[in-house]
């Protein structure tokens, strides 16, 4: 069995994390598979990507089973401000079309920076979350403090990484954890992808280059040239041409 499975639906990116019995928890190889996926999706046809998982739980992060040995290796390197979590999760927010989090169940440590690396999340109803790294004595990276803090906000990341307490649904609703909770007996795919299909009709250029923007903005990573080089490709674009032809055709009615 596959602990990555990715799947193609009406143009839809479908990436699952297919190991339910470890409540997808994520090895090393998973998580470069997952970066190997983004990477070729990035230049495909699809028009959005939706993240979810198998079983009653979305992801219990990394595989703890291997955290000795990356501790260890990290003693003698940089920290832990560039292990495969950090490294999957930029990934995961720098991939450049939109991206939904469909949370099948509760998230603990990476998985809830997986989560908050994705551009919405919809999520079955009774999910709590948990970041457990002070339990275990670890440092969460500075890349993933930030998304937190993009997310949650300064006061609820405290709480999250200072307390190690679990957080409840409704306290992830007041934070704005959430773009959507479904209702019982509803289908969590179904509704992601009613979410975001309506991406479909938009200029491609504009939704690609504006998410990057967007990122970039919350990072602290702006780039001029980069910046600039977007918005020339969306005022040089098929899409702004087709648009403004159709204004003007029914203007001139």
């Amino acid at each position: 069995m596959k602990s990555v499975q990715f799947i193609k639906k009406e143009h839809i990116g479908h990436l699952y994390l297919n190991s339910p019995k470890t409540k997808n928890a994520l090895k090393k190889k998973d998580m470069g598979l997952i970066r190997d996926i983004l990477n070729k999706e990035a230049k495909s046809d699809i028009y959005a990507l939706i993240i979810s998982g198998r079983g009653n739980v979305f992801c219990s992060g990394a595989d703890f089973t291997e955290l000795t040995s990356i501790i260890g290796k990290n003693k003698k390197d940089q920290g832990l401000q560039s292990n495969d979590m950090s490294k999957l999760c930029d990934a995961i927010q720098s991939f450049p079309l939109p991206t939904v989090c469909a949370l099948n169940g509760s998230a603990y440590g990476g998985g809830v920076e997986i989560a908050c690396a994705c551009d919405f999340r919809i999520a079955v109803s009774n999910v709590e979350i948990m970041v457990p790294p002070a339990k275990i004595g670890i440092h969460y990276h500075p890349a993933g403090i930030k998304r937190f803090l993009n997310i949650f906000g300064a006061s609820a990341t405290k709480r999250l990484l200072l307390t190690a307490t679990k957080m409840s649904e409704k306290e992830l609703k007041n934070v704005g954890f959430f773009d959507e909770i479904i209702n019982e007996g509803e289908n969590i795919i179904e509704k992601a992808q009613d979410f975001i299909k309506q991406c479909k009709e938009l200029s491609p250029e504009a939704v690609k280059g504006m998410k990057l923007s967007i990122n970039d903005i919350v990072m602290d990573s702006v780039n001029i040239q980069s910046l600039n080089s977007r918005i020339k490709n969306t005022l040089e674009s098929q899409y702004l041409e087709r648009r403004l032809k159709s204004i003007k055709a029914k203007n001139s009615k």
